[in-house]
């Protein structure tokens, strides 16, 4: 698929100095894979969508050989949009990527439109598929060094967008189709929460994949006092330390923490131990949401007015 940036804010700011720390994000990102893995040819600003084929509309290209001079040119010309057009711009640098002799087209883009960044995150970095490879995080795990180009790449752009309006809040490096049931096919996640925001991600994904004996158990409970329990308990901060060694996934603490897969499965695995060892072990003795609605229901029969 490819990588997913999510931002969320950390600053007080309008709406168009928002959009303008989003472009200086998208900027840094362009800024560390330019000139030795990705070559952008030209900039675009699209409306409602980035292709005419789905409906959007074309408003303005931009030479991108030179991203800091092509980023301050988009930069103005949003700026002098109103608001309802501005709300509805996509960003978009197209080039090539080079990844140890691999060509493909690729690009970065900026969703100030809503209901692609719903979708697609508000920046995301991507290639189109070539051959057997299916997309950039496809070609970067081709790379020797790639766990340490991802690593330099998070600490780079955590550093330089620290004084921005916006921060980050998840960074998704995902292979093929990602979806909230089945996190297999990540190969890299920054996670702001560390530690919670794993085991939110992977207790999502197991309510979502439908297991009944946690689906049944799971709707009474609230989830952050079952996050509360499970991160402090030390029991299960032995166990994921033990799961993590075991799938080959690295904890990396950059502001949060950024988890890198070394082989496609280890993300796979680490979500089916992590369910088996911690999740699923939390649910064993509790009690089943019809058993609670009876036991709701039992108390309201049980009550008597006072005289």
């Amino acid at each position: 698929m490819a990588i997913l940036v999510i931002f969320s804010r950390t600053k007080p700011a309008n709406y168009y100095e928002v959009i303008g720390d989003r472009l200086k994000a998208c900027y840094e990102t362009l800024k560390f894979f330019n000139g030795s893995l990705f070559f952008p040819q030209e900039a675009e600003v699209w409306f409602s969508a980035p292709s005419e084929a789905l409906g959007g509309t074309l408003s303005r290209t931009f030479p991108a050989q030179n991203p800091f001079e092509a980023t301050n040119a988009i930069h103005e010309y949003l700026k002098s949009l109103q608001y309802p057009d501005l709300r509805k711009t996509l960003v978009v640098f197209r080039g090539s990527w080079d990844i140890d002799g691999t060509k493909l087209a690729g690009y970065f883009s900026i969703q100030n439109n809503l209901e692609w960044r719903r979708v697609y995150g508000d920046l995301e970095i991507s290639a189109y598929a070539k051959g057997e490879v299916e997309d950039i995080v496809d070609a970067l795990w081709l790379l020797q060094d790639s766990n340490g180009l991802i690593d330099r790449f998070m600490h780079d752009f955590h550093r330089h967008i620290q004084n921005l309006s916006i921060g980050l809040s998840q960074v998704v490096f995902c292979r093929g189709i990602w979806t909230r049931e089945d996190p297999s096919n990540i190969m890299a996640i920054y996670l702001t929460g560390a530690r919670r925001s794993l085991l939110r991600l992977f207790y999502d994904a197991l309510r979502e994949s439908k297991e009944p004996d946690v689906v049944s158990k799971a709707r009474p409970l609230n989830t952050s006092f079952l996050l509360d329990i499970l991160e402090e308990n030390k029991d299960v901060e032995i166990r994921i330390n033990e799961r993590l060694k075991r799938t080959m996934v690295a904890e990396v603490p950059i502001g949060s923490a950024l988890y890198i897969a070394k082989e496609r499965e280890s993300f796979g695995k680490l979500f089916r131990d992590i369910s088996s060892s911690v999740l699923k072990p939390a649910f064993a003795k509790l009690p089943k949401e019809e058993e609670v609605r009876e036991r709701v229901e039992d108390g309201l029969r049980e009550y008597h007015e006072e005289d």
